[in-house]
């Protein structure tokens, strides 16, 4: 007997660029048989995929999932858009490895935001806390830079001497020995922002040496496009570990000219040889901190420090000559938009751009901003409005680059339900298909889901996901080509996406007809 077998569906096997008409026969966690005109009698259950594409469950190469899974894990923002398996710890913050003064103040937030009890130390700890509570999806885990540096040096602007480069690599080496399936890094953001490219280049080469990825978010995605790129080139070919680009694009109107010569340094190191991908998600806004404004300096010495600073006439003046450089366009804060706060008081904000919430406020853009990261403890998410369309369509048909959401599990209810999040979060997947496959028809179904599972699962070694064949794991996604897409908006972005009917997570049913059926079914990944 068989435990499940799906009929009649069009099945794209994430590795031949066909769609062959075929049944899938699951046993247990895996898929037993891929062939047409399976007997029905055969079957403990049978699922009519009839008019459906039948895929490998999608892969989420760019997640932030780390702590939400322990607040809600039944990961239904990912599951209800047909994600099976998602690769966390990206940006150079992961939940671990952590320690010192760092690790005190992650346990005090968590606690306090989320009453998550962080019990652990290294990666292994922590995969055993998501383990002990179970959770909807594959998590696999990079080892967050950003998150050792600060463990090792601090938050202050401060190069390692000798002994510390020997605990950052000690860290690093510790972690993928514990499963990791790579490195990230944030260069954007503190500390690594104060780390050089010799630093990066000499840690990194642990990496290097076990062939794993080293994934980042560049310096500068904007003004510093070109620079920032070379940067992480150049540390890759130096470390000789593989290269993913994190959400590849050109930020700001003045920038987007630069993209074939972004291109053109990526490629050429692919001409040397070099293993290097990108991802991207379908969407022209991008999502961080509100933060992200400030110059690299307002951090040095940690959160505390740039609470104190913000206070302080003089480095407001300073900071604000440093955002009219940086951003001098009359409308920037008309494109950049409050999506979460913490403090009761300012919930009236969410879903307003700056110069919307400096005039209900009463104040400049630059007060507002200044006062608003004070009043939420340094911290607010904003959604920046600052992409091409032609050229995120140019970025999205390359061949080396993968789709990636750039957001965590969130739900559809709950303590994961707040604020504005990006639509991505709901349906980052949904849109690529929706956009990209059936109304610009620029993607076929078979490169689409090759993008969403293969060729993540192969750059990270993924061992057995990301494919419809024999023996591999029974991640599955069943969606309709012909309704597929989001109903987010940035404004109402809590709501599910169409067209996913079901989905299995190692061979069990997390969702069906397009809502949860309850199974958490996911597995850590290591490698």
């Amino acid at each position: 007997m068989y435990d499940i077998v799906i009929k009649n569906g069009m099945v794209a096997d994430g590795v031949t660029d066909n769609l062959n008409r075929a049944d899938v026969v699951i046993m247990g966690d895996k898929i037993a048989t891929v062939a047409p005109n399976v007997s029905e009698g055969l079957a403990k259950k049978v699922v009519d995929a009839t008019d459906m594409v039948v895929a490998p469950g999608f892969v989420d190469v760019h997640s932030h999932s780390d702590y939400y899974l322990l607040i809600d894990p039944r990961a239904e923002s990912k599951l209800l858009q047909g994600v099976t398996t998602d690769v966390g710890g990206n940006c150079g913050y992961s939940a671990a490895p952590m320690s010192g003064a760092l690790r005190e103040r992650r346990i005090k937030d968590y606690q306090t935001q989320f009453g998550i009890d962080v019990s652990w130390s290294n990666l292994e700890e922590y995969f055993e806390s998501l383990s002990r509570k179970g959770h909807g999806i594959n998590y696999a885990a990079l080892l967050g830079y950003n998150t050792i540096r600060g463990s090792v040096l601090g938050e202050n602007n401060s190069q390692p001497d000798a002994d510390s480069m020997k605990k950052l690599k000690a860290a690093v080496a510790e972690g993928l020995d514990q499963g990791a399936v790579g490195m990230s890094v944030g260069v954007v953001y503190p500390p690594a922002c104060f780390a050089s490219e010799d630093e990066f280049a000499q840690v990194f080469s642990v990496v290097g040496g076990r062939d794993k990825v080293f994934a980042t978010h560049i310096r500068s995605e904007g003004p510093g496009l070109l620079e920032s790129l070379t940067e992480v080139v150049n540390v890759a070919r130096r470390s000789c570990a593989r290269l993913q680009v994190s959400h590849l694009k050109t930020a700001g109107k003045a920038n987007w000219n630069k993209l074939d010569r972004a291109f053109e340094i990526l490629e050429g190191a692919m001409g040397e040889g070099m293993k290097v991908m990108a991802d991207r998600y379908p969407y022209l806004a991008s999502n961080t901190g509100l933060q992200v404004v400030l110059p690299d300096r307002a951090f040095d010495g940690g959160k505390e420090a740039l609470l104190k600073r913000l206070g302080n006439s003089a480095d407001r003046e300073a900071f604000s000559r440093d955002i009219i450089t940086n951003h001098p366009e009359a409308e920037y804060w008309e494109t950049v938009m409050v999506s979460q706060v913490v403090n009761p008081k300012n919930r009236d904000l969410e879903g307003l751009t700056v110069a919307q919430g400096a005039q209900l406020r009463k104040k400049s853009p630059h007060d507002f901003v200044f006062d608003l990261l004070a009043e939420e403890d340094a911290y607010v998410e904003a959604i920046f409005f600052c992409m091409s369309e032609d050229n995120l369509d140019r970025i999205l048909k390359k061949p080396y680059v993968m789709v990636g959401s750039d957001a965590g599990a969130r739900a559809l209810t709950g303590p994961l339900a707040i604020g504005k999040p990006h639509p991505r979060t709901y349906g980052t997947f949904p849109t690529f298909l929706q956009k990209y496959v059936r109304e610009k028809k620029q993607i076929s179904i078979p490169e689409a889901v090759k993008k969403t599972s293969s060729m993540a699962a192969r750059f990270f070694g993924l061992v057995g996901r990301g494919e419809i064949t024999p023996g591999s794991f029974a991640d599955i996604v069943i969606f309709d080509p012909a309704t597929v897409g989001d109903n987010s908006t940035y404004t109402a972005p809590i709501a599910p996406p169409s067209g996913i009917q079901n989905v299995f997570v190692n061979g069990r049913l997390a969702v069906e007809n397009g809502r949860l059926a309850g199974e958490l079914a996911g597995q850590v990944i290591t490698n």
